[in-house]
Order: structure tokens, then C-alpha cells, then sequence
């Protein structure tokens, strides 16, 4: 029944799909992880990223995985997903597009699978994994200040994005607030996600052995009203090219 309902969909995806109309709303370069906006109207309208990991199927998980590589790197197209990052505030409205629900072990089996199997497909699609770190709402997210002690970042935050190193992902999003660890290693002090040397350099590329791009979320580097002060920002201007960089930014 599962596999009827799979060909189903898709046959009248595409039988509705007309000029560059989207059936499931019109959408930019893969984002969210999972509509593909120059397919001409053919995207079927996939389950969301929590909707699939909430069944706690990671073979379900492999083949929405797999799907989407299909449809996003037949074409050339990148991926701007998946998303995998803890629920921590229920009215975060971006939810929908992360997988690990309330759960980092279910996220980081869930992105195992997911990573997996969009590799075996024969064009598999470049991924970028988001959003670093810890994207947990979406209001005034460019002026928000995420303070967290570095053992909470590596045991809450951090064990999704760990599996998706782990599985060799090609890239990274960071996110667009502001970030305070304040133990361990850390020494940055408040400094934007996409600008931040102890989540950057420190953790992700040091501690957990990441070793491919890191890009900004759109507008993710320009400095909001709330961040007088922070690392590298200046009021009303983007984040210093030099310090962004040297902090662990490796494309914009």
C-alpha cells in the first residue's frame, strides 16, 4: 500500500505540474531541504523533514532521503538541507524542517540514514546541513543571543551535526543569531553563529573533525540593532569580512 500511494503521488504531481507553477508552493534553491524550485512544476509534495524522522523509521528516513537526492542532483541542484537541529521552543517556526524533534540521538540516527542513502543514488545531490547553532526560534533571530555552557552544546546541541560530519556531509549552514558559550574552550565571548571562533574553528572543525565548507545562512553575517558589542560587528553594516574568516566562515 506504502509503494501505491508513493507512485500515486508522484503521477499526479506531475500530471498538475504546468509552465513553472510548484505544487507545493513556490520555493528557492532547495530550501528547506526538499522543494526544488526550477523543476517546472514537477516536485511532488514531500512529507516534511519532522514529518518523516517523527515516524521513527530510519529506512523510511533512507528513502525520502534517496528521493529527494534523486530529484535535486539529476538537475544539478544543491540541497539546502536537511535540517537537524533540537526542538527546544515549540513555536519555532521552522520546526517543520528538522528532524531530530526533541531527541539528538533520534536526530543523529535519523540524519545516518537520511546522509546514506542520498549517496548511493547515481547523481546524488550536494547537502548542506542546518542551521549551526542552536537555531531555536525564528523571531528576531538575527538579534537573539543563544547563551549555553560548551557541555550543553556537545550533548544536546551538537550530536545531529556530529553524525552528519561523521557520515562525510559537504557542507554546513550556520544560523542567524548570536552565540555566548561560556565554558570549556570557549573565549570568543558573544559573536555572531556565522562569526563565532568557539563553535567554528574550536568545535566543529577541531573538536568534531569537520572538514568541508562553511556558508552563511542568507543575510545571516549582517549585524542586527541588539548586537552593539558583538564580535566583528559594526552598527548597521555586516559582520567584518576578515573577522568572519578568521573565525571560521568559509563562504558568505
Amino acid at each position: 500500500l506504502g509503494e501505491q500511494i508513493w507512485q500515486e503521488a508522484s503521477a499526479q504531481a506531475r500530471s498538475a505540474g504546468t509552465g513553472t507553477q510548484h505544487n507545493c508552493g513556490y520555493g528557492v534553491w532547495g530550501d528547506s531541504g526538499q522543494l526544488n524550485q526550477w523543476d517546472k512544476g514537477y516536485s511532488p509534495c514531500w512529507p516534511s523533514t519532522l514529518n518523516a524522522a517523527a515516524t521513527w523509521d530510519v529506512e523510511l528516513m533512507a528513502r525520502w532521503g534517496a528521493e529527494l537526492s534523486t530529484e535535486f542532483g539529476e538537475p544539478n541542484r544543491g540541497q539546502l538541507g536537511p535540517g537537524v537541529n533540537v526542538a527546544r521552543y515549540a513555536w519555532n517556526g521552522r520546526l517543520g524542517e528538522y528532524m531530530s524533534g526533541e531527541d539528538p540521538f533520534l536526530g543523529s540516527k535519523m540524519i545516518e540514514a537520511q546522509l546514506s542513502a542520498a549517496r548511493q543514488v547515481p547523481h546524488p545531490a550536494v547537502q548542506v546541513v542546518k542551521h549551526w547553532i542552536p537555531n531555536t526560534i525564528e523571531k528576531d533571530r538575527s538579534g537573539m543571543t543563544e547563551v549555553v555552557d560548551e557541555r550543553t552544546l556537545f550533548e544536546v546541541y551538537y550530536p545531529p551535526f556530529q553524525a552528519a560530519v561523521d557520515g562525510g556531509v559537504s557542507a554546513i549552514m550556520c544560523s542567524y543569531n548570536l552565540v555566548h558559550c561560556t565554558s570549556g574552550v570557549c573565549d570568543a565571548g558573544r559573536t555572531y553563529a556565522c562569526a563565532n571562533d568557539d563553535i567554528l574553528n574550536k568545535h566543529l572543525k577541531t573538536k568534531m573533525g569537520f572538514k568541508g565548507q562553511v556558508m552563511s545562512d542568507w543575510g545571516a553575517t549582517t549585524c542586527a540593532d541588539e548586537a552593539v558589542g558583538a564580535g566583528g560587528c559594526a552598527p548597521g553594516a555586516v559582520v567584518e569580512n576578515d573577522f568572519a574568516a578568521e573565525s571560521g566562515l568559509d563562504l558568505e
